[in-house]
């Protein structure tokens, strides 16, 4: 299931994308996301992953990023992120202070670790970690990729997480 959380301040936590803080539930999941798909920024070189939210999730996500905005006043901050994970659960978050386990779960996605995760394994979860420059309404978010390599995975773990 794709997750998407907030980060909170956490005095244990030191690992991780954002050292001091780890991932808060958002209540905003798969369930909420219509589709994905990728599309070209600007310069038709990079990929990005365009989201449609349902009717809930569009109204969540709006005010997701308007909290995001108004956490902090500089777009460098932990706040003004809104992580996507797959497969995240309650139990990654309750074990965040162990440094060694946050930076195996924050390290990109893999699919044929999830497939095969055991009581015992640790498997990389985080899809993206964008910063929310500025409010989002109107049901749908483009989240800027590295490469279109990148954009097509990122929609296929989406889309397969959704559906």
């Amino acid at each position: 299931m794709v997750v998407f959380t907030k980060w909170v301040p956490d005095r244990n936590a030191g690992n991780g994308p954002e050292p001091g803080y780890k991932p808060a539930f958002t209540g905003l999941t798969s369930h909420d996301i219509q589709r994905a798909s990728v599309g070209a920024d600007s310069t038709g070189t990079l990929g990005v992953v365009n989201v449609t939210f349902t009717p809930r999730g569009a109204e969540l996500f709006k005010q997701l990023t308007r909290d995001s905005v108004t956490a902090c006043p500089s777009a460098d901050c932990a706040q003004r992120h809104l992580a996507i994970w797959l497969d995240l659960t309650q139990k990654d978050v309750d074990s965040w202070d162990d440094p060694a386990f946050a930076a195996k779960v924050s390290q990109p996605f893999d699919l044929s670790c999830l497939a095969h995760v055991t009581a015992a394994t640790v498997c990389p979860k985080l899809l993206s970690n964008p910063i929310t420059l500025q409010e989002i309404d109107g049901g749908s978010a483009q989240i800027a990729a590295v490469s279109k390599q990148d954009a097509n995975a990122l929609v296929d773990a989406i889309n397969s997480a959704s559906h």
